[in-house]
């Protein structure tokens, strides 16, 4: 394995490890009623001002490249800082995680598809039978290894919402090729974190006009935190460099690795038990990647 595919692994592992806690901050901000506009917003305030001193200085150097990019990077960062996480929370408010990763599980076929109408992307046959075993292993931790919980899913408006999420997010992920990768990925994270919440706060206000502006609960400002920091800077920094070091298509499979981390925070946190089924969709997990990062010669 060459440095830059190790390093490619860790940021993906990373993105996947943070955000799936991100599920499960979303179901908890819900239950204590942080509205989804409002923790979107301060999610991302946070993490903007976090950002701002170690970026500030990269984003003068590069200002013409933002200026002359401007539609890009605008419509990247309404994709997946305004767009992917709202309708996440929104999602969240009336479907279950499990429905959510369900869908999020449909991201590396919508990735190809999106690299195949864009770019001509074109697929190999181990990347195809990587996704299909990947996909199989993620499906065997979110139902659980019974079959009869699909059938037992009743699907909601909120699904429809989460739909629309991961179809943001596989657009801005197959988008993220036509960035200039020599100009510092934290200042451009930043610029689209600053275009986002323009986005957002509009609707933020608006959903203010039935509650408090601010964030009311201890336990409202620990899931802003956890999501500022983890699921937003460390995470996307972390799929832009990895996206940016083997392309959209074979990072995409790194997110079936979500409902294997849910697991783990489910095991730790909901007192839930290891299971065979665990097992199971880890092995085909993990062969899945590896099987879609085999580059063949015709490659």
């Amino acid at each position: 394995m060459s440095n830059n595919l190790f390093l490619a692994v860790i940021f993906l592992i990373a993105s996947s490890f943070f955000w799936s806690g991100n599920f499960f901050a979303g179901k908890i901000a819900h239950l204590s009623d942080l509205t989804p506009f409002k923790l979107g917003f301060f999610r991302w305030l946070l993490a903007f001002l976090i950002l701002l001193p170690f970026t500030y200085s990269n984003i003068i150097k590069n200002i013409n490249y933002y200026k002359n990019n401007l539609l890009l990077v605008s419509f990247l960062g309404v994709l997946a800082v305004a767009i992917f996480n709202s309708f996440t929370y929104i999602s969240l408010q009336t479907t279950q995680v499990i429905n959510s990763t369900l869908m999020a599980s449909a991201s590396p076929v919508m990735m190809i598809g999106f690299s195949w109408l864009i770019f001509k992307t074109k697929t190999n046959f181990l990347q195809f039978f990587g996704i299909f075993m990947s996909l199989l292993g993620a499906f065997s931790i979110i139902l659980k290894g019974n079959i009869n919980n699909l059938i037992d899913l009743t699907f909601t408006l909120g699904d429809w919402w989460m739909f629309g999420a991961v179809v943001s997010w596989c657009l801005y992920s197959v988008l993220l090729k036509k960035i200039d990768n020599t100009i510092s990925q934290l200042a451009t994270l930043e610029v689209m974190v600053f275009i986002g919440l323009i986005f957002i706060f509009p609707f933020y206000i608006f959903e203010c006009l039935n509650s408090s502006y601010l964030p009311t609960k201890q336990v409202d400002y620990i899931i802003i935190i956890y999501v500022a920091i983890f699921a937003s800077i460390v995470a996307f920094f972390s799929w832009n460099k990895g996206v940016s070091i083997i392309g959209a298509n074979r990072a995409s499979l790194f997110l079936h690795l979500i409902p294997v981390f849910s697991a783990v925070w489910a095991i730790l946190f909901l007192n839930e038990q290891f299971a065979f089924f665990h097992i199971i969709g880890v092995i085909f997990i993990l062969s899945g990647i590896v099987l879609s990062n085999i580059k063949l010669k015709n490659d």
